[in-house]
């Protein structure tokens, strides 16, 4: 085959992305309308190439124009964030002790009705005992989850790490949007009686709490990994990506460190999460039971809605009371 036919076939072949790429830079257009800035100088660019490109060169220029503009817009920076977002959380480490400022403990009546309430404490991460993995289903998507790590402490105290799309007051979640640097992200830290029983008891999602097989060094570095991200989300205002930066990819990163050798291809779960529990039953993550299947591994750990109603200071011991029946 000839050159230029071969050039040919390589052109029209990128079609279908190019394709991608447009669609892509409409959104860009409704979604960061600062960029319809760009309309202009693009559009006048494109008219003095009319005679020296083709039409599918100039439009690849139309995008690569968008996703350079794209890389140079900042992170969100709103006024004001909506309140179960509105407090970032502040750590410092000295030595083995752990000081978290803004952990959050929200009192709910119900999903939009509820007492803001932030603690500060002190945790020695010599006494962390285990990590409990958490994956939250709502509306019977199966395929997508939200991913969570809940630190257990001798004295009996949870820890839940929560990355969280961060939505200025005004906003709603849109996956679409959140392709844009829409949003900010937020680790929350928190307790188990906010940040799960606010999932199982209000919003009725589906959530699922497994025990992972780690020794307590390994669940240090969980930690220890969470808080650097914690840190750097809010000093370098990190904006949510509902593909590249969102509340698993912290969970990939953080298990690499302990695995260094993962195969690569577990980078790209945080665009399927909801497998992470198969891959980790798979890899023996889990404490299980004796001959325990996956299956039966599931219905242990789910955790069903209302647990401890009437008692919030309960409900870890709830939890932990259905999964180990």
């Amino acid at each position: 085959m000839s050159s230029p036919m071969v050039g040919k076939v390589l052109k029209w072949c990128s079609v279908p992305f190019l394709a991608l790429g447009l669609l892509w830079l409409v959104g860009l257009f409704l979604y960061q309308p600062i960029t319809l800035l760009l309309l202009l100088p693009l559009a006048v660019f494109c008219f003095m190439l009319r005679k020296k490109c083709s039409l599918i060169s100039i439009l690849w220029v139309s995008v690569a124009g968008g996703i350079l503009f794209y890389l140079c817009l900042p992170g969100p920076r709103p006024d004001a964030w909506q309140t179960p977002w509105a407090e970032a959380p502040q750590c410092s480490l000295d030595g083995d002790i752990l000081r978290i400022r803004k952990v959050r403990d929200f009192h709910y009546r119900s999903e939009t009705d509820y007492d803001v309430v932030y603690r500060d404490e002190t945790y020695n991460l010599n006494d962390l005992q285990g990590v409990d993995f958490a994956e939250c289903h709502w509306d019977g998507m199966t395929a997508i989850c939200h991913t969570m790590l809940s630190f257990s402490f001798a004295d009996g105290r949870r820890l839940v790490v929560s990355a969280e799309t961060r939505l200025p007051i005004g906003e709603e979640q849109n996956a679409i949007g959140g392709i844009y640097k829409r949003y900010g992200i937020l680790y929350v830290f928190g307790t188990e009686a906010d940040i799960f029983r606010l999932r199982t008891n209000y919003r009725h999602e589906d959530l699922s709490v497994y025990p992972l097989r780690i020794k307590p060094q390994g669940a240090r570095k969980l930690l220890l990994h969470y808080v650097r991200l914690a840190e750097e989300a809010e000093a370098e205002h990190i904006p949510y990506n509902t593909v590249s930066d969102n509340c698993s990819t912290g969970l990939v990163s953080a298990f690499r460190e302990l695995v260094p050798d993962m195969p690569w291809r577990y980078d790209l779960l945080p665009l399927h999460n909801g497998s992470f529990t198969h891959l980790l039953y798979r890899a023996g993550g889990f404490q299980t039971r004796p001959g325990e299947s996956e299956e039966e591994l599931r219905q242990r750990c789910y955790l069903g809605y209302d647990l401890a109603p009437d008692n919030r200071e309960e409900y870890s011991a709830a939890i932990r009371s259905r999964i180990n029946r």
